[in-house]
């Protein structure tokens, strides 16, 4: 521990400034922001800062890469982070200071986010602790403040004429060693004098959470009738998530800059807008309810599961910019008022949970800049399979690309560069070494400009990426797959898996269904599998046809017909949510144990690496956690899938 005077302060501000760029608070227009060191506009009088420190660390807009049109070929340039001094950032308050540490094990995790972490590799944080809260403040009950435990380099505490200062990195003990004739150690037992002020503190907080266990009362208060009345106050102006701390969603847009150029852009994006989860075909499986719901869930409940972080750090930011008069605190009290009188005694004393000692190895390697840049691919053939549907044959420019590629996801990325990305799955197993297959129908905006490409053109891939079928685990058991509508393309690569190894499975079923036999998928392919020894094809159709023998009807009523021993199978169903629920419903009526029924849910998906946030379930990223779950993962998911 250290003193510095007040007196001295503005000198140490002086030497860091001439060492790095300095951001300290400064009034402007009549509210105190982050800016660049000013000596004149500079001061201590602040509650927070109007937007939260985040933004320098994940930008509000932020480039991802470039690309150029060269002679028919296109040119994907990296855009690195802006190449900028080590940056000092003094006066971030407890509340900012605790969301740092969660932003650094997301943007960590899995996938290494390298514009973060260029970002933060030359940032030194100064943590300033409160010793007067605001009216909207309520960090003291969430356990991030008022004084800081974590998300620094160094921290003051204002005591008496002066500072107590506290190094926790070498970054920190760096910045002593500028103006080290300033900074007088101390053998007092300071310690306890902070604590003194920290008690005298925490008693000016006016307002309180008094939630025991959040993930307990939100658990039983999920089809509240409080949801409902705060969807029609909620004017979606995403205010709340703008200046929340802990806010990591993100869009991903194409910029078309004309004479063949542009670039992919990210920017914040919010789970409160109404667009957030909409599907190319105009499916939006969160309404308003859901909406506002999944703000407070996350915060409170999901976050919390995920990664051991308060997902809240009670800055009562959110509160502050609400038109409507949304209070995060007020809900959970009541919330937690109602349980605690259903459950009177139950209810533990709130403890703040510690944070994971170590951020888990990223799965990329340490140049993780390919998780968000493709590379570019040739389309070499366009099959139209149905009305709608057509199969694109693609090769990577890079040929030996091929060669190294692992099938262990479940979909890739594609690009038209200019429009945009969506997420399709692999059909194709990993024997085949020199082009990839892809089944597209025409729904939206990307998918209707890849109608429109012709051979020759150029696309760019990302991937694969997410959680595929299990095909080891399956071996030696009965197997039933089914497919529903396009459903049969996430399922190929099992199926493909499946027949090339038909001596280590049982009975093998595939059940394809579809409006019409003219809008199936794999037609001939099916009736090729048909051919194989052990294998067996049925239809449901909607329409008869005269094409191949078919139920006309739906899927459940072929299935207690199949003779299969329900115990020792192994069921894969892809269709829409409600038709997986139907048919995995009639197989545990069949005696099929719910793990053994496999599903693919796949959502809204922009990053495909679990950080934009527009696939999360719960506290689950389908792009990572899935897109393949069993059912009975499945039934504890929220329904907004």
């Amino acid at each position: 521990m250290y003193l510095l005077k007040e007196k001295d302060l503005e000198t140490v501000l002086q030497y860091w400034k001439e060492s790095f760029a300095l951001f300290t608070p400064t009034e402007q227009d009549g509210a105190v922001h982050l800016l660049p060191y000013n000596k004149d506009t500079f001061t201590l009088d602040y509650v927070n800062f109007t937007m939260p420190f985040k933004k320098y660390l994940f930008g509000q807009k932020e480039k991802l890469f470039k690309w150029k049109t060269i002679e028919g070929s296109v040119e994907v340039t990296d855009i690195k982070s802006e190449d900028f001094d080590d940056r000092v950032f003094f006066g971030i308050r407890p509340c900012d200071a605790y969301s740092v540490d969660y932003l650094d094990q997301f943007f960590y995790e899995r996938y290494k986010d390298d514009i973060y972490a260029a970002n933060r590799e030359k940032t030194y944080i100064v943590a300033m602790n409160c010793i007067s809260p605001g009216n909207s403040c309520f960090c003291s009950s969430m356990g991030t403040g008022p004084f800081a435990s974590r998300g620094y380099d160094l921290l003051f505490t204002p005591i008496d004429d002066g500072f107590l200062v506290e190094s926790k990195t070498e970054k920190g003990q760096q910045l002593i060693s500028i103006a080290a004739h300033l900074f007088f150690p101390t053998e007092e037992d300071m310690q306890s004098k902070k604590n003194e002020v920290y008690n005298k503190v925490k008693e000016k907080f006016s307002k309180k959470l008094n939630v025991m266990d959040a993930k307990k009362v939100l658990e039983e208060s999920f089809d509240h009738k409080m949801w409902k009345e705060l969807s029609k106050t909620c004017m979606g102006c995403i205010g709340c998530t703008s200046v929340c701390p802990t806010c990591t969603c993100f869009n991903v847009v194409d910029e078309d800059h004309g004479n063949g150029e542009g670039c992919r852009a990210r920017y914040w994006d919010s789970c409160q807008a109404d667009s957030f989860t909409r599907n190319a075909g105009g499916h939006n499986p969160r309404d308003g309810v859901s909406r506002v719901r999944y703000r407070i869930y996350d915060k409170m409940k999901y976050i919390d599961e995920r990664y051991d972080f308060k997902g809240c750090v009670g800055c009562g930011r959110c509160i502050e910019v609400c038109p409507a008069f949304i209070d995060i605190v007020e809900i959970m009290n009541k919330l937690n008022d109602e349980y605690a009188k259903r459950h009177k005694d139950e209810l533990n004393t709130c403890e703040v949970s510690e944070a994971k000692a170590e951020v888990p190895d990223h799965e990329c390697s340490d140049d993780c800049s390919y998780v968000y840049t493709p590379k570019v691919a040739i389309i070499n053939g366009i099959i139209q399979e149905t009305g709608d549907i057509k199969r694109f044959i693609v090769q990577y420019e890079d040929k030996s690309l091929h060669q190294s590629l692992k099938y262990t996801g479940q979909f890739f990325k594609i690009t038209v560069f200019g429009v945009g990305e969506i997420a399709i799955s692999i059909p194709s197993g990993d024997f085949k070494k020199d082009y990839l297959e892809f089944y597209i129908k025409k729904a939206g905006k990307v998918t209707t400009a890849l109608h429109n490409m012709k051979i020759g053109d150029r696309v760019g891939l990302r991937g694969p990426f997410g959680k595929g079928f299990p095909q080891e685990e399956i071996k030696g058991r009965d197997i039933l797959i089914i497919g529903s509508g396009v459903g049969l393309a996430p399922v190929r690569t099992t199926i493909e898996a499946v027949l090339a190894n038909r001596e280590k499975y049982g009975k093998v079923v595939i059940i394809a269904s579809a409006r019409s036999y003219e809008s199936l998928i794999y037609r001939d392919d099916l009736i090729q599998w048909s051919k194989l020894d052990g294998v067996k094809i049925m239809y449901a159709l909607a329409k008869p046809t005269d094409a191949v023998e078919a139920h006309v009807g739906y899927i459940n009523d072929l299935l207690p017909e199949l003779g299969f021993n329900w115990k020792k199978a192994t069921a894969i169903v892809c269709a829409s949510p409600n038709r997986i629920k139907s048919v995995a419903n009639e197989l545990i009526s069949l005696g099929m144990d719910g793990k053994d029924i496999l599903t693919s849910l796949e959502t809204h998906m922009r990053c495909g690496i679990g950080k934009c946030g527009h696939c999360k379930v719960g506290s689950k990223y389908m792009c990572v956690d899935g897109p393949v779950f069993n059912y009975e993962e499945m039934l504890t998911l929220p329904p907004e899938f």
